[in-house]
Parts: C-alpha cells; sequence; structure tokens
C-alpha cells in the first residue's frame, strides 16, 4: 500500500484577498486630497506637473520592461505613485521637462537598475528629486505665491516658504505667522508639502485602510516634536517652536507617504520605530545646523540605506527550548 504523501507549499497558506494593485490604488485615493489642495492654492500648472510626472514614470517602466524582456506590470500601480509624489514635491513653477526627467531618473535608476518593484534600497520619488535637486537647486527653488481659487484669500504673511524665511531671517520673522495659513496651505510651497491639512486625511485613510501602521509616522513625527521642543525651550530667541516645524515643509508628508514605502523601510515593530526616530531627529538635525533648509527628503535617504541593519532588530523570542535527554 501506497503512504500517503503530504506536501508543504510556500508560505502564505492563506490568502487575504489583498493585492499589490489594491494596496497601491488605496495610497491613490490617500493622495488625491493632496493633488486637490495644490490645485486649490497653486492652480492648473499644479495639475500638469503632476499630471507629467505621473505619465514619464508610466511610460518609463514599460518602456524599460518591454526592453529587457520582463513582464510589463505598470498596472500594479508602483510606477504611477511615484509619479505622483514626485510631483508633488516640485513647485508649480519649475518648466515642463523638470518632472520628466525626474520621473525618468526616479523609475529608471531608483527602481529598475536595482532590479524593480521590492529591490530598490531608496524611496524612489526622492532618488529623482534628489538627481534633480543637486543638478538644478535654483529652478526647484522657484516657490509661488498661494493663489486660492476660492473661499480663501492669498497668504501675503510670507514671499518665501516658512522654512527658508526662519533660516534667512530668524525666529522673529515667523514669530506672528498664521497657524491658520501653515495648516490650511495658503503659503508659499512645493504642490504637495503645502496643505497640513490635506496630508493628514490622506494619512487618516491608510492609517484606516491598514496599508501603513502607526509605528513610523508615529515616532517620526514624535520625535522631530520633542527635538525641537528641547532646543526651544534652550533658547527661544534662535530656535522655531516643534509646532512650526511639524506644520512646515515637508514633515507630514514624509512621515505618511514617503518614509513608510514599502521595500525602503523595516518590517519589523522595532525597527519601524528607530526609523522613525532616526528620520526624525535628522531632519531637525539638518534644519536646525545644516546647510541645505529642508530635512526630510535627506533624512530618509540615510534611514533607507540603514534599513537592512534596523530589520535585524526583532522582539526577543518568549519562553524557552525544552531539552530532551
Amino acid at each position: 500500500m501506497k503512504k500517503p504523501e503530504f506536501y508543504v507549499s510556500m508560505p502564505p497558506h492563506l490568502h487575504s484577498g489583498d493585492t499589490l494593485k489594491k494596496m497601491h490604488f488605496d495610497t491613490v485615493l490617500a493622495l488625491i486630497p493632496v493633488i486637490f489642495a495644490g490645485w486649490l492654492f497653486f492652480g492648473w500648472s499644479a495639475l500638469l506637473i503632476v499630471a507629467l510626472s505621473a505619465v514619464t514614470a508610466m511610460v518609463t517602466e514599460f518602456l524599460w520592461q518591454k526592453a529587457i524582456g520582463r513582464e510589463v506590470r505598470i498596472g500594479d500601480g508602483s510606477a504611477l505613485i511615484t509619479g505622483i509624489l514626485l510631483g508633488l514635491i516640485l513647485t508649480s513653477e519649475n518648466p515642463w521637462w523638470v518632472p520628466v526627467l525626474g520621473a525618468f531618473i526616479a523609475i529608471l535608476v531608483g527602481k529598475q537598475l536595482f532590479g524593480g518593484l521590492g529591490n530598490h534600497p531608496f524611496n524612489t520619488a526622492i532618488v529623482g528629486w534628489a538627481f534633480l535637486h543637486i543638478s538644478y537647486k535654483e529652478i526647484l527653488t522657484n516657490f509661488p505665491i498661494p493663489d486660492p481659487r476660492f473661499l480663501l484669500e492669498p497668504g501675503e504673511f510670507l514671499s518665501d516658504p516658512a522654512l527658508i524665511t526662519l533660516k534667512d531671517s530668524g525666529v522673529e520673522e515667523i514669530a506672528d505667522l498664521p497657524w491658520k495659513d501653515l495648516f490650511l496651505g495658503n503659503v508659499p510651497a512645493e504642490i504637495g508639502t503645502a496643505c497640513v491639512l490635506a496630508i493628514l486625511l490622506g494619512g487618516a485613510y491608510l492609517l484606516y485602510r491598514r496599508r501603513i501602521t502607526w509605528h513610523i509616522p508615529f515616532s517620526f513625527i514624535a520625535s522631530a516634536w520633542i527635538f525641537a521642543l528641547i532646543f526651544q525651550r534652550i533658547d527661544p530667541e534662535t530656535y522655531a517652536s516643534p509646532t512650526f516645524h511639524l506644520l512646515s515643509g515637508w514633515m507630514l508628508l514624509g512621515a505618511f507617504f514617503l518614509a513608510p514605502e514599502k521595500g525602503t523601510c523595516p518590517v519589523t515593530t522595532p525597527g519601524m520605530i528607530l526609523y522613525g526616530i532616526g528620520c526624525g531627529v535628522l531632519t531637525m538635525i539638518i534644519r536646525l545646523w545644516g546647510s541645505y533648509v529642508e530635512g526630510v527628503p535627506f533624512a530618509i535617504l540615510l534611514m533607507n540605506a540603514a534599513t537592512p541593519l534596523l530589520d535585524r532588530i526583532k522582539p526577543r523570542t518568549v519562553g524557552r527550548i525544552k531539552e530532551i535527554a
């Protein structure tokens, strides 16, 4: 009589029904309030920048995968998200070729040359932005004055982004800045970094849908806030309040959309918390004492490099192995 055979397949043994396409589609949905806010404050040119970046990212991935004979997978939405995020961290004053070039570099160099989705070590949108920032810094720092389409009057308190004003002129120049302008996005900024309200709505949706967990955003924001609070208490005439830093620049977009990118951040709970803390602390170090105004993109890239090490930190095993005599 033939002995019964027992086969064990590769995990996972149970499929939740979730797919990469569904996960990425949820991220696109979460970015809709941010895109809308970009249009509201910076007009149709903001939508054009985002659209050019998104289309270029998908076309680049399609052509590369066709050229090397790999299965075309632009339908999974990852290239679309990269393109949208890159467009959101540019300004509406950038010429058309800036998002096109940036998206091309982001997909080809930041993603496909490493083997594609899941193999790239660094956040792809930031890779494209970093190339543009190094090569065309003057173009990327041309910020428009917000001109809301409806409901609000244009913000006239700042002529430059809040962080640039702080770096160039000191705390006294932003002391009377209305928090409402920062929260709603009625200030000069990149397309997707201005409106804190829109970013929080998108982040809340990602948390609700469990596309991200609280560990990275919370530890990122909390560590940056505490770090800024310490130095603001030490010297309030030199250092701005932690709330100002929280509402300014890339802080919240980085915490909810850039830092938690799958494949470039840790997957263990201790690793994610340390990763978020590292992002927050490095962001504030660069903002307070670095030559660059914004520390978020550089902090995320540095912590991306530390991800393999952080993933080696695992919870301690509960219990012990019983020895057999």
